[in-house]
């Protein structure tokens, strides 16, 4: 793969960048660039073939699952995850009546919120297998937010994203996309991604590497405030924050919000951050890693 130099980073656009890392994934040489502006970490989207639509459509199940369809475990992870976020919700006393799910799979976190809220569901899932089981839940699905677009639906008070933030190749656009079209004035936003300094991170599919600071930043700059955030490792893992999340709400003001800020010392960290997962996997292995 021929690297193109500076490539602009997901988060704050600057063209100041290095190389950080590259690895093979799935047979596929990856680089990731660590932003001398913000400290991101990314990958160049001029580079990836993980930008296409056709990548989710058809290949990135099979890739990754060796399976169009989807898994026993995947289903079994799934399930989990979703009560998990429906606790999350019920903690921080929000009870959606209305929720669209981008990267819905199939559908069984909506399937909970409707089950567990009452909510009336929408899903947007590119891959066509996993949109048809969504489908024989009763769900209604889109391939893709242009084509929810084009039926001129109301705006929803929840809008989940589910470990999909960091397979987009323009991260910040899609917030501020969901935050203008799609949520109302008064709904939240509830996404969840890899957690940098605990979880492997580096895939052929995932473009963005989040860690706290970063996830904080980009809702920041696309328009939110965030009203709850955490770290968890659940379902797979008691010891090790595998995952942040956040639940965030639209912010009303005329003001444009300032440059990201930097995050220093992002390679020490993770560094430090994996040889801790060492650590605590060799003391608590068990825990650590968990069968779900």
């Amino acid at each position: 793969m021929t690297s193109i130099p500076n490539p602009k980073c997901l988060l704050c656009g600057s063209e100041k960048s290095k190389c950080y890392k590259t690895i093979e994934s799935f047979g596929h040489p990856v680089s990731y660039y660590l932003c001398q502006n913000c400290g991101f970490v990314y990958q160049n989207e001029a580079e990836t073939i993980a930008k296409d639509e056709a990548f989710y459509e058809e290949n990135y199940r099979t890739l990754y699952q060796d399976s169009e369809e989807p898994t026993a475990k995947d289903l079994r992870q799934q399930t989990l995850r979703a009560l998990d976020q429906a606790k999350f919700l019920r903690a921080n006393h929000f009870a959606p009546k209305n929720v669209l799910d981008i990267g819905a799979s199939t559908g069984l976190l909506l399937e909970t919120f409707r089950e567990e809220f009452g909510a009336e569901v929408t899903g947007v899932e590119p891959g066509n297998a996993y949109r048809a089981t969504a489908e024989k839940r009763d769900i209604q699905m889109f391939s893709s937010l242009e084509s929810l677009r084009e039926t001129n639906r109301e705006g929803f008070d929840l809008v989940t994203m589910m470990h999909v933030l960091e397979h987009l190749p323009d991260p910040l656009a899609t917030l501020r996309e969901i935050r203008q079209e799609l949520l109302t004035s008064n709904g939240a936003l509830l996404i969840e991604v890899p957690n940098f300094y605990a979880h492997d991170s580096y895939e052929l599919a995932h473009l963005s590497c989040f860690t706290p600071h970063s996830l904080k930043e980009i809702l920041r700059l696309a328009g939110y405030e965030v009203k709850a955030f955490r770290k968890h490792g659940h379902p797979r893992s008691k010891t090790l924050d595998l995952y942040i999340g956040a639940l965030a709400r639209p912010i009303i003001t005329e003001n444009e919000p300032t440059p990201a800020r930097h995050e220093c010392c992002v390679p020490l960290k993770r560094n430090l951050s994996m040889l801790w997962r060492k650590v605590i996997t060799r003391l608590r292995p068990k825990d650590s890693w968990l069968g779900a």
